[in-house]
């Protein structure tokens, strides 16, 4: 049973079939024949005589311009024509008498493939000119290729083929369409065979090689250079060092290139000496081309000191100083990839000018097209720029390239009414340059202040604008929403847009009777934040959504209201673009625009002319303070990774001495832990501010940056709820002994595996929507103006910092209650002194710090804050070694050389008052106790 696609597939088939006898394309020739005598013998001229015979044949071929279809419905429709039963009834005079698929072109996991049905194969010429990908039959014919054809024909009946010396046979009929049919009259037949092709469900290629692979010669100007002293003779064409190095090239790129016709030393220069030569090949490859390479170096660099300095460069492999060095694209793309090596063994100047075959094949026929060939043209190009989405956006020479085909779009628009359908087309095409994937290479191409791609780009847009029907209509896509639509003149006319723009124009500005007004989510992705005042203003964000109004009159009144998108920037600014600044390239204006209110998150704009507009925003700390902002932190950062070395250097010199028992052993692990984590914490801060800072954030890095920052602040925060917990068990249980590798076990499951899980979880939920990092200051942080992810810390974080703090209530409420000895075990009381004052200090401290940490993201325009937060932030590692060790009076002891531990050593009465009292930060005294002590064993002495 045929699916209800196949059945609409064949549908539109049938009713092609019904088209062709409607337009009367059933042609009756007259055909002249002459009847030869049996002698063979010529017939005269006068004799002949003129038979009409009736030709009843029509090949008709229609194509699917259809993609994405499920592999399945492919082998329904191949099933489906094969189980037909002919011939099929069209009309009283019509009849199919067969069906052939002859071509069937998709993707798979090895690339994209064109691959001919059974009886059926490509001629020697397309086998030639395109890239096959199965041997060549019999010198004549191939049954697969590795792109779509670039002559636009299909696989043709094997019988049909000649050899490759024999012109290929040009089809009686245009070859545009998916399935050729005969079509016969009942009365006749014929034994005229069908010529039946099929394009391809999808036109992405997705080459695995990284070179492309031709069949004509291609001239390749090389060089390399030799560190010796140029001499005038060198170049004698006769002498024995040009004849070797002549020889050695032919050698060398003979064995490496599989296409190899010829190699040449054209001339040796001075620049040290540099060999030009040129080699002929029908194949380019970058691999072989680099092997040539390590080639010359290994059996002429000895000889004639020649080596690489760039070396093992992801794209450009190998080079020498100064050398440019050239490589070729992929398979289904044109163009070069160009990068000059420098003395530092690093490549610069990249130059990437690689176009996908596809679009530059578009741009072509962009360069002739008419009118009447715009519909069939603008649907092409949105197909193939949906389906070549990923790798278009993602290469800055090809976005140029759709640019150009849209300018030249525009440019016919001005003679051809644009109707909904095409601008429908148009905009999707448009929306796939600004989709957030894009980004990237808008960037890279806006740094070229000789070129306006980004202008040019909004400049088709607004030309098109110019030149659309009468017609009232709405056209909504991912990213662009468009709405032509009626004015009143008696009321104010109020647009809302998708609740982030509002349009306000006066009743009395409205001598107007249509508007068209086009909304862009995403053209932040496109543009640049430049304005009047500055080229190269990295200070500026388009906060705002861009929208584009145009009106059949003059308008010198009007309000926008628009949304801002990101609530932690200020000073806002009322823009439009002027295309005309800077030269030609482009730029936010004001004139014209003033702001009129900004609150709630939004921001009111008044205008008296209609454009692009759009609001700019800059976070609302001044550059000079900000530049304060990040000496605090930075110097105060190291002095907390200072403290925290020289806490850890402390605790590794007294550990012997400190760690008596269970108890203190536990306080000074984690102790450690919280020193550790803080410091490696401090050092992926560092790291991740130094990525921020870069001009070109790397994003994976950030990403890294930021998992380890979140992952070892969280392990702080749990360390000291291990601290906590340790604290309220010894007090509670106080004759409970659990064993010291159970109570490891467990603190380092809490410690390190809770923050672990966490920030996996976090990044796992949040980074494949791109939301796990902050992107609109270019911190590496966790988000939270979208995804909230910030809360993965701030939650966990505030949680430990309640529970501690009651735990200390509970603490001090029994010791209060009971006294200090009732609660705790004789060799114990320091240490849990001791963690009761670390948490009663850092608890609270902690807990500020990030209090005000997430103050900063609430209220980003508070510089108070801001200053309170750094300070705080970089005194963390000063407050643990402080009150973690140095206010510990066993470490002082054991670091001055007063701790003796002697077995003959005897204490005094003084000793056991001085224990009494010896809660430090809770002096709890007890009147009319009178304690005499006996002499400490040496189990007892030293723990804290």
């Amino acid at each position: 049973m045929a699916s209800p696609k196949t059945v609409w597939y064949l549908s539109v088939l049938l009713v092609f079939c019904s088209s062709l006898e409607k337009q009367d394309c059933l042609e009756t020739p007259n055909v002249t024949s002459e009847e030869s005598p049996t002698d063979g013998s010529q017939v005269p001229s006068r004799e002949k005589r003129e038979v009409t015979a009736t030709i009843y044949e029509k090949v008709g071929e229609v194509e699917f311009d259809v993609y994405n279809i499920p592999l399945e419905i492919i082998h329904d429709l191949k099933s489906y024509v094969k189980s037909l039963t002919y011939p099929i009834l069209i009309s009283s005079v019509l009849n199919v008498t067969d069906i052939n698929i002859t071509t069937e072109c998709s993707s798979d996991p090895s690339g994209f493939r064109c691959r001919c049905e059974d009886q059926y194969s490509w001629s020697c010429d397309q086998c030639s000119s395109n890239v096959s990908c199965d041997e060549i039959v019999d010198g004549k014919t191939c049954g697969c290729l590795n792109n779509y054809p670039s002559d636009g024909k299909f696989c043709q009946p094997i019988t049909n083929l000649t050899a490759c010396t024999t012109p290929s046979p040009t089809p009686a009929f245009p070859v545009e369409e998916e399935t050729t049919k005969k079509y016969t009259e009942s009365s006749t037949t014929t034994t005229t065979p069908s010529s039946t092709t099929s394009i391809p469900t999808t036109k992405q290629s997705t080459a695995s090689s990284a070179t492309p692979t031709t069949t004509s010669e291609n001239t390749l100007n090389l060089q390399f250079t030799m560190d010796i002293t140029f001499e005038s003779n060198f170049n004698d064409a006769n002498s024995a060092m040009f004849k070797d190095i002549d020889q050695a090239i032919v050698d060398i790129y003979k064995r490496n290139m599989r296409g190899f016709i010829s190699a040449k030393l054209n001339s040796l220069k001075s620049g040290s000496v540099i060999a030009d030569f040129t080699v002929i090949t029908t194949i380019v490859d970058n691999v072989e081309i680099a092997k040539a390479k390590a080639d010359i170096v290994s059996t002429l660099g000895e000889k004639y000191k020649i080596k690489f300095i760039c070396l093992n460069d992801a794209i450009f492999g190998n080079g020498q100083v100064n050398e440019k060095v050239v490589v070729y694209c992929k398979p289904d793309e044109v163009g070069q990839k160009t990068a000059i090596c420098q003395g530092n063994g690093s490549f610069t100047n990249r130059v990437d000018n690689c176009v996908l075959t596809e679009i530059d094949k578009l741009f072509s026929l962009s360069q002739a097209l008419v009118g009447t060939g715009l519909p069939g043209f603008l649907e092409r190009l949105r197909n193939s720029t949906f389906n070549l989405l990923g790798r278009i956006v993602a290469s800055p020479a090809t976005i140029s390239t759709v640019v150009n085909i849209l300018k030249n779009v525009a440019n016919v628009s001005r003679s051809t009414p644009i109707n909904k359908p095409l601008m429908t087309n148009f905009l999707e095409t448009a929306g796939v340059l600004t989709s957030n994937g894009a980004k990237a290479s808008w960037d890279v191409l806006n740094t070229n202040l000789t070129k306006n791609e980004s202008s040019a780009f909004l400049g088709t847009i607004e030309t098109l604008s110019n030149f659309l029907t009468d017609d009232f209509f709405d056209i909504e896509t991912p990213s662009i929403f468009l709405n032509k639509t009626t004015v009143n003149n008696s009321i104010n006319n109020l647009f809302n847009l998708n609740s982030s723009v509002l349009i306000d124009i006066p009743a009395s500005e409205a001598s107007f009777n249509s508007i068209t007004i086009i909304t862009f989510d995403s053209l932040d992705n496109v543009l640049p934040a430049r304005n009047s005042s500055s080229l190269n203003n990295s200070v500026n964000t388009i906060n705002g959504k861009v929208v584009l109004v145009k009106v059949n009159g003059t308008i010198k009144n009007v309000t926008f209201s628009f949304g801002v998108l990101n609530k932690t920037l200020a000073n806002p600014q009322c823009v439009f673009w002027n295309f005309n600044l800077f030269d030609g390239l482009g730029g936010w204006d004001d004139k014209g625009c003033e702001l009129q209110s900004e609150k709630n998150g939004t921001v009111t704009c008044h205008c008296n002319h209609l454009t692009s507009f759009s609001i700019l925003m800059s976070p609302s700390i001044p550059a000079v303070l900000r530049v304060a902002l990040e000496f605090i932190t930075y110097i105060g950062v190291g002095i907390s990774m200072g403290c925290l070395v020289v806490c850890l250097i402390i605790e590794m010199l007294v550990w012997n001495a400190v760690t008596g028992n269970n108890t203190s052993y536990m306080r000074h692990v984690s102790i450690v832990n919280i020193a550790v984590s803080l410091l490696i914490a401090d050092i992926w801060f560092i790291i991740g501010a130094a990525i921020s800072d870069n001009e070109k954030k790397d994003l994976p890095a950030c990403s890294t940056a930021t998992f380890f920052i979140h992952f070892f602040y969280l392990a702080l925060f749990f360390w000291m709820l291990v601290s906590g917990l340790l604290l309220l068990y010894r007090t509670v249980m106080v004759f409970s002994h659990t064993s010291k590798p159970a109570m490891l076990a467990i603190s380092f499951s809490l410690g390190y595996g809770a923050p672990l899980i966490i920030a996996v979880i976090t990044i796992a939920v949040t980074a494949p929507g791109k939301q796990y990092i902050r992107d609109n200051d270019g911190v590496c942080w966790l988000n939270w103006t979208e995804s909230k992810a910030l809360l993965a810390f701030v939650i966990p974080a505030l949680t430990i910092v309640v529970i501690n703090l009651l735990i200390l209530i509970v603490v001090l409420f029994k010791m209060l209650r009971r006294g200090v000895r009732d609660v705790t075990q004789p060799d114990e009381k320091n240490a849990l002194v001791v963690i009761a004052r670390c948490l009663a200090i850092l608890t609270p401290f902690f807990g500020t710090t990030w209090g005000l940490g997430v103050g900063t993201m609430t209220t980003p325009n508070n510089l108070g804050i801001h200053i309170v937060f750094a300070i705080f932030n970089s005194l963390q590692g000063l407050f643990i070694l402080v009150f973690g060790t140095l206010l510990d009076k066993k470490i002082r002891e054991a670091l001055t050389g007063r701790s003796q531990v002697s077995s003959n050593r005897t204490r005094s009465t003084s000793a056991a008052t001085s224990s009494s009292s010896g809660l430090g930060f809770f002096r709890i005294r007890r009147r009319n106790v009178f304690n005499v002590s006996a002499a400490p064993t040496s189990s007892t002495t030293g723990a804290s």
